[in-house]
């Protein structure tokens, strides 16, 4: 896939994971004139709201919202990620990690492993799209090794305005979000050797058997 037909798509549970976890990041590709679009699976009236103004800070492309309960998320989703998967065609998926303590955080994980599996299947779809890589994000939970730093010290700002759009979340517990994000990009910085950076790790979808044809290959190298 060329440069020119690049686009990110990151799936989250909650409105504010986007931003707490990949606000940086998300911003960096819009930037760079690279797409995002962005799905959440869950949010009220109050909390969608804000999630629409921090995609506007962070110049996010397509909202989608599934718009359930907070503690509603289960596999019975995964028709609903794979709709969504085949209208923004991302080259990569920014999500969860199903190593985060977050129950929520875990399925969200699970049911994008299994979308970008079905959204593949050119025996279903007519118009089935192949996603390259998942990158799993951080959000309370940190990666005890992750395969990848983000660089975003220039777009860490913005990142932090998109995180304070969630008024109803960063108002709760000392403003602990806000702390929480400040620590973990420098913390992350200085394992980059930037001033702020995000981190992730990788997996690869597993596609199988014969419907696959980019899987063979002359060589490993």
């Amino acid at each position: 896939m060329t440069e020119e037909s690049a686009c990110v798509l990151v799936i989250i549970a909650h409105p504010d994971d986007e931003s707490l976890g990949a606000g940086g990041t998300i911003r960096q590709h819009v930037i760079n004139g690279i797409p995002v679009d962005v799905h959440c699976m869950t949010g009220n009236e109050e909390r969608n709201e804000e999630l629409k103004k921090a995609c506007s800070v962070l110049g996010v492309r397509n909202l989608y919202l599934s718009e359930r309960e907070d503690f509603d998320i289960d596999m019975s989703m995964v028709h609903e990620v794979v709709a969504t998967i085949l209208k923004s065609r991302p080259t990569i998926i920014i999500t969860h990690s199903q190593e985060d303590y977050n129950r929520n955080h875990q399925i969200c994980a699970q049911i994008v492993e299994q979308a970008v599996e079905w959204a593949s299947h050119i025996t279903i779809f007519d118009n089935a799209h192949r996603v390259e890589r998942i990158y799993h994000m951080e959000i309370n939970s940190l990666h005890p090794h992750p395969h990848v730093h983000v660089n975003i010290t220039n777009s860490y700002s913005e990142a932090l305005h998109a995180l304070r759009q969630h008024k109803s979340q960063t108002s709760k517990a000392n403003d602990f979000y806000e702390k929480l994000y400040d620590a973990r990009t420098r913390l992350r910085g200085v394992q980059a050797d930037v001033k702020r950076a995000e981190a992730f790790t990788i997996s690869l979808p597993k596609h199988a058997g014969p419907f696959y044809p980019e899987n063979s290959v002359e060589t490993l190298v």
